[in-house]
């Protein structure tokens, strides 16, 4: 089928009352790594040049500070008297206070003090400024912006909340110059980008992980699925070592998360900047090893720099700057990033934001998981607008219980093996990660 250009832009925009964005305001999101936001410890230490932050999520310009309790708030970012930006307030042991005329607010946007008006005044009672629940986890400090008597469980994801482990987690400078659809949704399964955009142009040989068939061996399988959290997509990879394979599972979480790598380790968030921007969270979770040691992984991804998850200090223009791909020595060119950067935002011109003309889109059967996505999101639009939940929202009583996503790498396998694993259905995978979770498994 094809696309209508007036039907795909009013799909991938963001903003309050917009199709999808009252789809990602029913999920709790990153908005902030803790390490970034100072303040915390009582006395004065509240205060400090990282204290608050001005944020823009979703469309929404905020303010997210963190008051002399260490609590989180996150509110609207122009005061509710005459406007004035909180990000130039004064964080207090009790809130954060305009530096106008002196409108105190708490972490929840109540009016705590209205210096100006007289002191039996109950005004303030009367105001209340836009403030989002915050919850703190993991090294990142996430936000629910939806509707209150919609607020879901936050998500035990296993990453964010099992132990035995070190967790690395990024520090929230990657801003991708472009729309979180283009960033995340359409990009997610699609298996052969990461095999030609993430390896044939490395500067190597080209390599030969995924085919139609070649010296004897069958077409690579790939399959794209429905999980109950998302959807995945499923291969058995070939290697450099003949009759070895490589089992690859990766899923698209909603809203808007993709975990990949071996058991889970990886869970990154694209969060809207607004309509035309997109900033990357990302957490990663390493077991320790059978003597109690961090794996050689955690402590290579602590001391990585210029990835998805970690960004320091680049230019709006730093894609256009590295040039081509052939310049493989720039340091804008480590990881993955710059590949999917250039992939991602050039697909419309600058004066549509970088925005695709998807009427021109010419389709193959190597892009299912990407209409799989398109059709799963639209799909919780609709489930939104009839006042349901979307997809992989929780209720009710809360448990202990960590949710553990199926995706992974397993390297080595025979056929058989790779085979077995490819098989199996989404609630079987489901079935295996959990006896292996119970059996002392991350």
């Amino acid at each position: 089928m094809p696309f209508n250009n007036r039907d795909e832009e009013d799909l991938v925009r963001v903003g309050p009352g917009t199709p999808s964005g009252e789809v990602f305001r029913r999920y709790w999101l990153p908005v902030e790594c803790s390490a970034n936001l100072g303040g915390g410890g009582g006395g004065n230490v509240y205060r400090g040049a990282n204290n608050p932050l001005k944020l823009t999520v979703l469309g929404e310009h905020l303010v997210l500070f963190r008051d002399g309790h260490g609590k989180p708030g996150l509110l609207a970012e122009h005061c509710s008297h005459r406007g004035t930006s909180l990000s130039y307030g004064c964080v207090e042991a009790e809130g954060i206070r305009c530096l106008y005329h002196g409108w105190l607010y708490d972490t929840e946007g109540h009016c705590l003090e209205t210096p100006a008006e007289p002191p039996d005044s109950s005004f303030k009672l009367t105001v209340r400024q836009t403030a989002y629940p915050c919850v703190e986890v993991a090294g990142l400090i996430f936000a629910y912006m939806g509707p209150p008597d919609k607020q879901p469980n936050f998500p035990r994801y296993h990453q964010l909340f099992a132990e035995h482990g070190v967790r690395v987690v990024g520090n929230g400078g990657y801003i991708e110059q472009c729309n979180v659809f283009q960033a995340m949704h359409d990009n997610n399964l699609d298996p052969w980008h990461g095999e030609i955009a993430h390896g044939w142009y490395r500067g190597g040989p080209r390599p030969v992980t995924m085919h139609h068939g070649r010296d004897g061996e069958p077409a690579t399988p790939l399959k794209f699925e429905r999980t109950p959290w998302g959807t995945r997509m499923v291969m058995v990879k070939s290697t450099k070592t003949p009759g070895r394979y490589w089992y690859h599972e990766t899923h698209t979480v909603w809203p808007t998360q993709r975990c990949n790598f071996t058991d889970a380790r990886s869970m990154k968030w694209a969060v809207p900047v607004d309509d035309y921007r997109t900033r990357w969270f990302t957490v990663d979770f390493f077991p320790l090893d059978p003597n109690g040691n961090p794996p050689p992984e955690a402590l290579a991804a602590q001391n990585q720099r210029f990835n998805i998850g970690h960004v320091e200090n680049l230019p709006l223009d730093w894609a256009q700057q590295v040039g081509a791909w052939w310049n493989l020595g720039h340091p804008w060119r480590q990881g993955n990033l710059w590949e999917d950067e250039v992939a991602q935002q050039t697909q419309g011109p600058e004066e549509r934001h970088f925005l695709p003309d998807w009427e021109k889109w010419r389709l193959a059967t190597s892009d299912r998981g990407l209409l799989l996505n398109r059709e799963v999101w639209r799909e919780q639009v609709e489930r939104v607008r009839q006042g349901l939940d979307p997809i992989g929202v929780t209720r009710g009583q809360e448990t202990d219980e960590l949710i553990r996503i199926t995706s992974d790498d397993k390297h080595g396998l025979t056929w058989e093996e790779g085979m077995r694993l490819f098989n199996l259905s989404v609630e079987e995978r489901m079935a295996m990660v959990g006896a292996g979770a119970v059996a002392g498994r991350v």
